[in-house]
C-alpha cells in the first residue's frame, strides 16, 4: 500500500510539472508573439471598415502614431454594400492607450515595405475629442500609399516575372556563347589566349627575379643603385652651394645687385616708352612726329621708282646693269688686259725700255 501511493505521488508530480512547463510555454509564445501590453493587460475592441485588406492577415501588429498598441483579431467581408466598406478589420488595442485614441482618429493601412508586413496604423486625434469606446468604429483613410500596397505586390511580381524571362534569355545566349559576354565566356580561343598572355608575363616575371634583360638589370644592378646615389648627392651638394651662395648661379639667384641692376633696367625702359609715347628723343620723333613719317614715306617711294628704273634699263645704272653690250666690252677689256699681263710678264723689257735721243 505505502508503494503504491509512492507511485501516485510520483506520477502527480510529473503531471504539474508537465501543465506547470505547458503554462509557462504559452505565456513565453505570447510574449514572443508580440502582444502589446502583456499577456494579462486588458484590452478594448475596435474595428475599421476598408475597401481592400490588401494582404493584411490575423495577429498583425495595430500601431499607434508608429508605435505597437494591439494586434488584428480578424479580417473578414463585412456584408456592407458600399464597396468602401467592403472589409472588416476587428483590433484589439491595450486599454492604456484607450486616452489617446480619439473619435476622429482614422485608420490607415501600412507595410514594412514593398513586401514586407502589414499594419494597421491609428492616427491620434485631436485633444478636445472624446475617446472612444469599447467596439467603436475608427475611420478608415484609404491613401495613394494604400493603393500602392494593394496593386503594388502584383505588379512586382509582373516585373518580376518579365525580369526573369529577360533574364532567361541572356542566360541562354551566354550558353550558346552568343554576344559579348557569351564569347567572353564559351569561346576557347580567349582562355587560350589568356593563357599564352599569362605565360608571357610568367616569363617576363622570371626574367626581372633572374635580373635577365634590361629592365631587370635596372632594378637588381648595385651599379645603378650607386650612380643614383652618387646623384642625389651632387644634387644636394649643388643645392647646398645656391643656398650659400657659390658658384655663378647661386649669385644670379641670391644676388641682390642682380634684382637692383634688372630693376633699373625695367625702370630705364619704362622712361624710354614714356618719352618714346611723348614723343622725345630721335626715336620719339620717328614714333610720334607725321612730318617725319611723310619724309619717310616719301623717300621710301623715291627708292621704288630708282629701283623700277633699274629694272626696267633705265638711266645709267639701269643700262649698266641690264645692257648685254656693256658685258661684251667689259669682257673683251678683260681679256686684253689680261694679254697684256701674260706679254708684260714675258717680255718686261719690252715696254721698260727707255730712248734717249739727242739733237
Amino acid at each position: 500500500m505505502p508503494q503504491q501511493k509512492q507511485l501516485v505521488w510520483s506520477q502527480l508530480r510529473v503531471g504539474l510539472l508537465t501543465i506547470a512547463s505547458l503554462i509557462l510555454l504559452t505565456i513565453a509564445i505570447f510574449l514572443v508573439s508580440g502582444q502589446t501590453g502583456g499577456f494579462f493587460s486588458r484590452k478594448i475592441t475596435v474595428r475599421t471598415l476598408a475597401p481592400d485588406a490588401g494582404g493584411l492577415k490575423s495577429g498583425a501588429p495595430v500601431r499607434l502614431a508608429g508605435i505597437d498598441v494591439g494586434s488584428v483579431k480578424g479580417v473578414r467581408i463585412s456584408g456592407s454594400p458600399e464597396p468602401a466598406q467592403a472589409v472588416e478589420i476587428v483590433m484589439e488595442v491595450a486599454r492604456d492607450y484607450r486616452p489617446e485614441i480619439k473619435t476622429d482618429s482614422e485608420a490607415f493601412l501600412a507595410a514594412e515595405g514593398l513586401l514586407g508586413e502589414r499594419y494597421i496604423n491609428i492616427s491620434k486625434g485631436t485633444p478636445t475629442s472624446p475617446e472612444i469606446v469599447e467596439g467603436a468604429t475608427i475611420p478608415f483613410h484609404a491613401t495613394a500609399e494604400f493603393s500602392e500596397l494593394v496593386g503594388g505586390s502584383r505588379d512586382l511580381l509582373d516585373n518580376l516575372n518579365v525580369l526573369t524571362s529577360r533574364l532567361n534569355t541572356v542566360v541562354g545566349k551566354i550558353e550558346s556563347g552568343e554576344g559579348t559576354v557569351g564569347r567572353l565566356l564559351m569561346d576557347d580561343s580567349l582562355y587560350q589566349r589568356i593563357d599564352v598572355t599569362v605565360n608571357e608575363v610568367q616569363k617576363f616575371a622570371n626574367q626581372l627575379t633572374n635580373n635577365q634583360g634590361s629592365l631587370g638589370l635596372l632594378l637588381s644592378s648595385d651599379e645603378l643603385y650607386r650612380h643614383l646615389d652618387q646623384t642625389l648627392l651632387k644634387l644636394q651638394t649643388m643645392t647646398d652651394q645656391l643656398q650659400n651662395g657659390k658658384g655663378t648661379v647661386a649669385k644670379l639667384i641670391n644676388d641682390p645687385s642682380l634684382y637692383n641692376k634688372a630693376n633699373d633696367l625695367v625702370s630705364r625702359g619704362t622712361v624710354l616708352v614714356d618719352n618714346i609715347n611723348q614723343g622725345r628723343g630721335t626715336l620719339g620723333k620717328l614714333a610720334r612726329d607725321e612730318e617725319m613719317y611723310r619724309k619717310l614715306n616719301t623717300a621710301i617711294d623715291n627708292l621704288n621708282n630708282v629701283i623700277s628704273s633699274i629694272q626696267n634699263s633705265k638711266g645709267s645704272i639701269g643700262r649698266l646693269i641690264h645692257d648685254p653690250a656693256l658685258y661684251d666690252n667689259l669682257n673683251s677689256t678683260s681679256l686684253e688686259v689680261r694679254g697684256l699681263l701674260a706679254d708684260f710678264r714675258h717680255n718686261p723689257k719690252k715696254f721698260l725700255t727707255i730712248r734717249f735721243r739727242i739733237f
